[in-house]
Order: C-alpha cells, then structure tokens, then sequence
C-alpha cells in the first residue's frame, strides 16, 4: 500500500457518514473551481455529504462545472436577513450529495458573516474557508499549519495583521465558530482541497479546539497509518530506512499521540527484548508531524515511555542516533550523552559499522524520575 492511498483511506474513513461544509470567500477562478469540483465529487461516491456555501457572483461558474460531472448537486438560496431561514431537508435527510446554497449578499463581509450565522444556527461540527491567499503565514512568510484555539487570540494580535481587514475579520469569524461549539475550522486555496483533507501535512490551516493529546498504545486498527507516518519519517531522513519486519515490532510495542481521538500526531515504539540483562528499554522510531509544531508531541510521547518504563520496572532508558537535532531533543527531556559501551550490548549485533561511527548515545536513568514534570520543556522535534 502506498503511502498516499494509506493517508488517503484513512482520512475518507473518517469522513464517511459526515457532513463537510465549505464556504467559497474567495478565489474562484475557472481553472480553481474546476479542481474544487472533481474533489467535491470524489467525496460525494465516497457517501461524505457536502455543503458548499457561495456567494451569487460565484454560482453561475460553479453550476457549470458540476453539471459536468455530477447530478447529485441541490441549489438553496439563502436570502441575506437576520432571520435564520428554515433547515434545508436536503440539508440533513439526504445521506450524501452536494447541497449548494448560494448567500445573498453583496460584499465578502456580510457573506462571511452569515456563513458563520448558519453555520451555527444549523449545528455544523466542522468548516473549511476557501480564500485566494491561503492558510496563515508568520512573520516570516512560513505556512502555519496548526493553530489550537488557545492560540488563535495571539496570531489576531501580529503585527503583519494590522493592515489585512480580510484575514483580521476571517480569523475573528473562525475564533466565533471554535469559541461557540464548532470542532474544527479549515482555512486554504481551493486548489489545494485534496492536499488539506487527505494527507497528514496538510495544505494549509487547521483550526482546532478539542487539541488534546492522547498518547496510547498502538492498536490493529492504527498500524496501517503508524507506517505511513514511519515511511514519512524516513524519507525526510529523521528515521533510520526499516523493511516491514522492523516496522511491524514498533507497530507491537509502540505508542500514537492522537489528536481529537483520531489525528495521528506522533509515533514512538519501545524495545525490551534483547536487554533483559541490563533491565533497560530502547526508544525507537520517535517521529512527530510538523504539523503540530509547538504542541509538544514528543514531550508528550517521551514522557508515556518514562512512565511505562516505570511501569515495567526498567533501570533505564536509551537511544541512539546520529541527528543533531534529536540529540538536543533527548537532552530537553533529561537524557545524557554516554559511551556506546554504556548501552546493551545486544543493540550493536549485526549493526552497520559505518553507521555506528557517527551514532550518538543518551540514556535516561527512570530511578531518577519523579514523574510527569509540570512544564515540559519545549518540542524541537515539533
């Protein structure tokens, strides 16, 4: 299984049975719009029910191109008034399909604001804005991919929003929504639909309220996903290259950070076998996404191993790489560099010679934890 068909499934399996709501700002284009519709209609055989909300300037281009691919698409319109129009029964008794209801309003604002009118009024759990500039950037250009609620009150407050009415009043609209009851709130190009809602990295940015972290062990149900996200690790060189063997022992003795109970965040596996003599455990396959950067994932991952470790009655726990970049991640969480000859021997059978030249050893002594710390440290591998 390839890892866009893995990500792919696993994300339409999530849809499955659902209501995505999307809501044109702006953007649309022929060629955009094109694009937007293929992926409407992908979702649509795949039993997701759609509801698009536009705005009247942008039905004309839009019904042509469904027409040309699907049947499955019921037009609303939804007059522009402070009274709250009744429920479509399309909208919630037809178990899929694309309802498209075109606002009548006259300027992106007061679209805006009725979207988010209807989007509550009507109970929509979850939301995705199409807006030619795409998702958030920072105050150097960089996508910010990941933007929990909490966090959402200071990106209002950046200095590069000072002079962008559209983004200050989009990002007051989607604070409204998650501050109200909705879930999730998805901000991109339409072009890029089908990068945002089918691979773990997204296209642009995810809004969340629910955030929390849970970090488990690996079920049957997980495995295919974990390796996607091992083989991801891999090719951008954070994880050692592995064949399904090896990957299937970190499937058995690893641990998911989840996200609103289905994210896959980050990954980790715990290794006993071989170092029964030294009583220790090898953290392996620590792998977090970039899209939750600054969430602490592999705070959070490293931190159920101590505390399994502890569990189990472990002496100590280990690692070994060669990335700068871990190396000072392990150290943040209490790890110290040591001798090669201070880990288990087992761990060098049939290793790479030239490999083991430049691996680095940290060890973390569980006799000297106190538990889970208040404040963990901040997460460089996030």
């Amino acid at each position: 299984m390839t890892r866009s068909f893995a990500e792919k499934e696993f994300f339409l399996e999530t849809f499955r049975g659902k209501t995505l709501c999307f809501a044109l700002i702006s953007g649309a284009s022929t060629q955009n719009v094109a694009t937007l519709v293929r992926c409407l209609t992908e979702l649509v055989q795949e039993d997701i029910r759609v509801v698009l909300l536009v705005q009247p300037q942008d039905r004309p281009l839009l019904e042509t191109q469904l027409i040309l691919v699907t049947k499955s698409v019921c037009w609303k319109v939804v007059p522009d008034n402070e009274t709250l129009p009744s429920l479509p029964v399309e909208l919630w008794k037809a178990p899929t399909g694309i309802i498209a209801l075109t606002i009548e309003t006259h300027d992106w604002a007061s679209f805006l604001d009725q979207t988010v009118h209807l989007a509550l009024a009507w109970r929509m759990s979850r939301m995705i804005f199409f807006a030619s500039q795409g998702g958030l950037t920072d105050d150097q250009g960089r996508l910010v991919t990941f933007v929990p609620f909490q966090k959402l009150s200071e990106h209002l407050r950046m200095p590069t929003l000072a002079d962008n009415e559209f983004q200050k009043k989009l990002l007051k609209s989607i604070l409204f929504l998650l501050s109200h009851g909705m879930g999730a709130v998805g901000l991109c190009r339409m072009e890029e639909l089908h990068r945002e809602l089918f691979t773990y990295e997204g296209s642009g940015t995810y809004f969340s309220c629910d955030h929390y972290c849970q970090v488990r062990y690996l079920a049957w149900d997980d495995f295919a996903q974990v390796a996607t996200l091992i083989h991801q690790g891999i090719k951008e060189g954070f994880l050692l290259p592995r064949n399904d063997e090896q990957i299937a022992k970190i499937l058995l003795n690893g641990f998911g950070a989840f996200l609103s109970g289905h994210h896959l965040a980050g990954v980790c596996g715990l290794f006993t076998e071989g170092y029964e003599t030294e009583n220790a455990g090898e953290v392996v396959g620590l792998y977090a996404l970039t899209r939750y950067q600054g969430e602490g994932i592999g705070v959070r991952l490293v931190q159920e191993l101590k505390n399994e470790g502890q569990k189990m009655g472990l002496d100590y726990l280990f690692s070994c790489t060669q990335q700068p970049r871990v190396i000072d991640f392990f150290q943040r969480q209490g790890f110290v560099a040591v001798d090669q000859t201070n880990v288990p021997a087992a761990k060098w059978h049939d290793y790479d010679l030239e490999r083991k030249k430049r691996v680095r050893c940290l060890v973390f002594h569980l006799s000297r934890s106190t538990g889970q710390r208040a404040n963990p440290p901040p997460d460089p591998l996030n």
